[in-house]
């Protein structure tokens, strides 16, 4: 019997596709566990590897057991709760990349949910744990691959899409390169400067490209960005205005406050406090990615 596959890819759609791993931890319930409330601004891949509790968001409880998968996107707030009779032991995997969208269907709580009935990912996570443990020269490597993998089958099985590789589909791997380091990285400070070391064309010829595929400069898709993850915030969050115009890279709240109403029409507090006040006043705001 023979059978032969060939790789259907670009570059491009490889590079938009790819998650950077963050952090990948272990961690077991117990009475000393102080569970707070907190977010990310990276995605967080939750297995339960044993026992049972409950993933806490702002939208609700969700409970929690053994072979469950739990996406959380960025800045969605959560913590852990369980009992120390039947503790939660887990695995944490933090990830950077393109933002995830999965059918409404499996969406509870304002987190993405999945079982895991032929322990598919199970294995791929004691893989991902025992490539951890080994610290050898390409651990790294290993480790960010089979998370990619993970995630990777997680979307097949689901038939999710990667919003941003349908944004990023048909762009020029320059402008692919800046974009998704944009996408990354927004709290940072970065300049033209920034994306020419990162796209590997002159900063002039970039924002050229940048405009003709996206439609906007590099630096306005920038904003597009920091805004679209400050609303986020303002949103779901109790953080200060000052805290969040910090987190999402504007290091004066007076400039954040003052092109946030040049945008909006309104101030930042005001726009918290009518969304709590009506969440359907947001109909009236162009807020698409």
């Amino acid at each position: 019997m023979y059978y032969n596959f060939a790789l259907d890819h670009t570059f491009e759609e490889l590079a938009a596709t790819h998650f950077e791993v963050i952090s990948v931890n272990q961690s077991t319930y117990d009475a000393n566990w102080h569970s707070m409330m907190h977010y990310h601004d990276f995605t967080e891949i939750f297995y339960c590897l044993d026992g049972e509790g409950h993933m806490q968001t702002n939208f609700g409880m969700q409970p929690i057991k053994k072979n469950s998968l739990i996406i959380v996107n960025p800045y969605v707030e959560h913590t852990e709760h369980s009992s120390i009779y039947n503790p939660l032991k887990y695995v944490v995997i933090g990830t950077r990349g393109p933002e995830l969208i999965f059918p409404e269907k499996m969406l509870a709580n304002d987190l993405f949910l999945f079982e895991d009935t032929d322990l598919t990912y199970f294995n791929l996570i004691q893989l991902i744990l025992s490539e951890t443990r080994s610290k050898q020269k390409y651990t790294s490597q290993i480790v960010d691959y089979l998370t990619n993998a993970l995630l990777l089958n997680i979307s097949n099985q689901a038939s999710s899409l990667f919003s941003s590789t349908q944004r990023t589909k048909s762009l020029s791997p320059s402008v692919s390169l800046a974009k998704t380091y944009i996408d990354n990285n927004y709290s940072k400070q970065i300049t033209l400067d920034t994306l020419e070391q990162r796209s590997h064309i002159s900063k002039y010829h970039l924002s050229h490209l940048f405009k003709e595929e996206i439609g906007l400069s590099p630096i306005n898709y920038l904003m597009d960005v920091r805004f679209h993850h400050a609303i986020e915030l303002i949103k779901s969050t109790n953080y200060s205005i000052v805290q969040i115009a910090q987190t999402v890279g504007f290091y004066s709240n007076h400039y954040f406050s003052k092109k946030f109403k040049e945008r909006y029409g309104i101030t930042p507090k005001v726009f918290r406090n009518q969304y709590h006040e009506d969440p359907d006043f947001l109909e009236k705001f162009d807020l698409a990615e």
